[in-house]
């Protein structure tokens, strides 16, 4: 699950920065991606960074005694504030969009550096995980562990709740 969100972080991430270039797409085209990325970004992030914060980063962090894997777990947590710095950017430009995707020409300069600034953490940021955190995850965790982490993100997704 954890790299299915990669994909679509990689994905929405690649919409927000065509964006920023759009000004000669369709309104409408323009509404449409901006309610896209600023969905993802306002609502499937934050289940994505409660998984790591709140499921694997205790769990893991109690199997870690190596001090580079540490700090490697430490740096995934740390990294969610800039990019939280360049969502909460971005946020407020793709709500106007929206509803007024004319504005696009007004904002580009600014979604084109922000864009462009969140597509390179997510690039460090994903690497790190996708070559450390996750191979630690495998090898570290044990299954009760990947259960209930698997099972936490589902409840947070809402996914399998009974009602």
């Amino acid at each position: 699950m954890l790299l299915a969100c990669h994909q679509r972080i990689r994905s929405f991430t690649g919409i927000a920065v065509r964006l920023a270039d759009a000004a000669g797409a369709a309104a409408p085209e323009i509404a449409n991606a901006a309610e896209a990325v600023h969905r993802y970004y306002s609502i499937a992030l934050p289940l994505h960074e409660a998984d790591e914060n709140e499921s694997v980063y205790p769990r893991l962090g109690r199997r870690l005694t190596d001090a580079s894997e540490r700090a490697a777990l430490e740096a995934m947590v740390d990294q969610h504030g800039p990019l939280n710095q360049v969502v909460a950017r971005l946020l407020p430009r793709w709500t106007e969009l929206k509803t007024n995707p004319e504005k696009l020409s007004a904002y580009a300069a600014d979604l084109r550096a922000d864009a462009a600034a969140l597509q390179d953490l997510w690039t460090e940021h994903l690497a790190l995980e996708e070559e450390i955190v996750f191979p630690l995850i495998r090898t570290r965790l044990t299954r009760e562990d990947l259960d209930a982490i698997h099972s936490e993100m589902k409840q947070r997704r809402g996914i399998g709740a009974t009602v």
